[in-house]
């Protein structure tokens, strides 16, 4: 095994390749500093209402940093029983055990879901292994932020470049398909948002009775949808969060600093096998 790995890297280095349940020497590890882990943190706007999961938590650094200094809830996972329980320790010593918790098992292994922001210092292939378990368990909205090693083809909402490099991952929701849209500008004509998708990138438009409308300035950030439609020289600034199979939200239209302000609403009426283009 390679030497001087971080301990997220090492720890899940042999959940891999040696699929081992328990470790019978001290993995060897260089720990993410406090600074690193801060960063981290900051870069996924981490607040008192947020589960901070790390996978490979290591000394468990990161989750007390979560716990101690952003008031969360922490979680960390590791293959490696010593480091579960010198984590244990360590968050007894920073008193934050009651907003800690450290599991000793393979991240495989484990359910998501509960998470709000997922911290990740794995290597490329760990990461690219764990790219659709993330998108499986984890809700539209989750941060998920990748210390030097991100992801293959989906590409990172915002990236912070220091010392190190810090990716964050917004998980999307799946938008891709059809919709059927009942707003005010409809007048009674059948609206039929189409979306293609790949990751949090879309375009699309509306198929309506004469024509078709491109969907311009389409953004997808978690479950918050935007687009712009222009139809007969007016803009329609459509903004809305995703619920599943619908879609609710406001549409802005008008001249002048104060436009028309209305509720829309969409529903889903086809998705495709793979709505998140992966």
């Amino acid at each position: 095994m390679p030497r001087a790995l971080p301990a997220a890297i090492a720890a899940c280095w042999i959940a891999v390749h040696a699929g081992a349940a328990q470790l019978d020497v001290p993995t060897p590890y260089i720990p993410s500093t406090r600074g690193n882990a801060d960063e981290m943190l900051r870069l996924a706007a981490v607040t008192a209402s947020d589960t901070v999961y790390d996978l490979g938590s290591g000394d468990g650094r990161i989750v007390i940093a979560a716990a101690r200094d952003y008031g969360a809830r922490g979680v960390g996972i590791d293959i490696d029983p010593a480091l579960v329980r010198e984590s244990r320790e360590n968050a007894r010593r920073a008193g934050v055990a009651n907003r800690t918790v450290f599991r000793a098992s393979d991240i495989f292994a484990v359910n998501l879901g509960e998470a709000t922001v997922i911290t990740l210092y794995l290597l490329s292939g760990l990461v690219a292994k764990l790219e659709p378990k993330l998108l499986a368990e984890l809700k539209p909205g989750t941060r998920i932020v990748a210390h030097d090693y991100g992801f293959a083809q989906w590409q990172p909402d915002r990236t912070l470049r220091t010392s190190k490099t810090y990716m964050l991952y917004i998980v999307p929701a799946k938008v891709a398909g059809d919709w059927r849209i009942d707003a005010p500008m409809t007048q009674a004509r059948e609206f039929r948002l189409n979306l293609q998708q790949q990751y949090q990138q879309v375009r699309g438009g509306v198929h309506v009775a004469g024509g078709f409308l491109p969907a311009f300035e389409a953004r997808l950030e978690g479950d918050k949808l935007r687009f712009i439609l222009v139809e007969n020289d007016i803009s329609y600034r459509f903004e809305g969060t995703v619920h599943g199979d619908a879609i609710e939200g406001v549409v802005r239209h008008g001249y002048g600093p104060h436009p028309q302000e209305q509720a829309w609403r969409a529903r889903r009426v086809d998705q495709p096998p793979m709505a998140r283009g992966l």
